[in-house]
């Protein structure tokens, strides 16, 4: 009788130990080989709603080479969130190499725990006191299952903290054949209207909307987050201050 119990406290204590072991056991993704602000692990956010916040902050990062990588997990497995989401920016190399100026929002959906943390470049600006103003502030939000909201609203919380922090970049307008394409029709455009004017003749209706419709579509063309964008990761470096919190 002792025997049994002697081997059932090793197995509970074996069992405890292996459950230890198990624990903390989150394996940071290889980073992608063109890597985007947001990183939905969970399957929460709509691919609009992605593709939104990807062109918010690729556009961000273009002015400011500040770099904001959103991650958003299932499961912290039993690890500290903050130290996670440092762990995550060093390995995928988030921000400038020069400014160290990357930031991490990491969101676990079950733990109900985010953590923002920063680049050193970050610190002087971005101090752990905001960094908590802000977890503070979109905790409702989050709390009400609007994780959208609450990531937009986080972002732009730090966009203005940051404001006027860094020297926007200096970029070189690349002249593309898309662009020809786009003047030439336009000026192509403005002729076709100033000669039927002076003939005054009558234009054909459908002819006429589509000219001017597919002028509007050439001027106004969809904002592409891929043209001239290469990806994060640069080799900032993390443990420049930040927060956590439960909602």
């Amino acid at each position: 009788m002792n025997m049994k119990k002697m081997i059932r406290s090793i197995l509970i204590i074996l069992i405890c130990f292996f459950s230890n072991l198990l624990k903390g056991q989150f394996y940071i993704p290889e980073a992608p080989k063109k890597i985007y602000p947001v990183q939905d692990y969970a399957g929460i956010l709509s691919k609009k709603q992605i593709e939104k916040l990807n062109q918010k902050l690729i556009s961000y990062s273009k002015i400011t080479s500040t770099e904001i990588l959103v991650s958003i997990i299932q499961d912290l497995k039993g690890e500290d969130p903050n130290l996670l989401a440092s762990k995550w920016g060093e390995k995928w190399k988030i921000g400038n190499i020069h400014k160290n100026n990357g930031i991490i929002i990491l969101l676990s959906i079950h733990d109900r725990k985010i953590s923002i943390q920063n680049g050193y470049g970050i610190e002087p600006y971005l101090t752990d006191f905001l960094t908590m103003k802000i977890i503070k502030k979109i905790k409702p939000i989050l709390k009400n299952h609007f994780y959208y909201k609450a990531i937009d609203s986080g972002t732009q919380e730090i966009f203005q903290i940051l404001k006027k922090k860094y020297k926007k970049k200096q970029s070189k307008k690349i002249f593309s054949i898309w662009n020809l394409f786009t003047h030439i029709s336009s000026i192509f455009f403005i002729i076709l209207l100033f000669y039927l004017f002076l003939m005054k003749k009558t234009t054909d209706v459908p002819l006429f909307n589509t000219l001017l419709i597919t002028n509007f579509l050439l001027k106004n063309k969809k904002y592409d987050h891929d043209e001239n964008f290469d990806g994060f990761g640069g080799g900032g470096n993390f443990g420049g201050g930040g927060g956590s919190g439960n909602w």
